[in-house]
């Protein structure tokens, strides 16, 4: 189960508690802890919709290459290539003379 995934099944546990909680305590406080768990609900549909779009972003581009590489920042070598891609860490390099 991915992140996103794991937000959505967590903002509908929420729900569900929200009703329970409204069923149970059916004056303004239950109706105020009610408003406060659909805010954090939305919050959560918010980042797990943020979690499929950053997914969706650093999926490698080959599915028959995905998780043949090793985790962590790249680190520069001494091999003499660029690598062109955004992610990962820059690492600070002297100008060219």
């Amino acid at each position: 189960m991915d992140l996103a995934d794991t937000l959505d099944d967590i903002g509908r546990r929420l729900a569900r508690l929200a009703e329970s909680v409204l069923g149970d305590w059916p004056d303004q406080g239950g109706r105020d802890w009610t408003a406060r768990a659909a805010r954090l609900r939305s919050e959560l549909a918010e980042q797990a919709a943020a979690a499929e779009r950053f997914g969706e972003r650093t999926a490698p581009d080959d599915p028959a290459t995905a998780g043949t590489e090793r985790p962590g920042i790249r680190l520069g070598d001494a091999g003499g290539y660029r690598v062109e891609d955004e992610r990962g860490v820059r690492i600070a390099e002297l100008p060219p003379r």
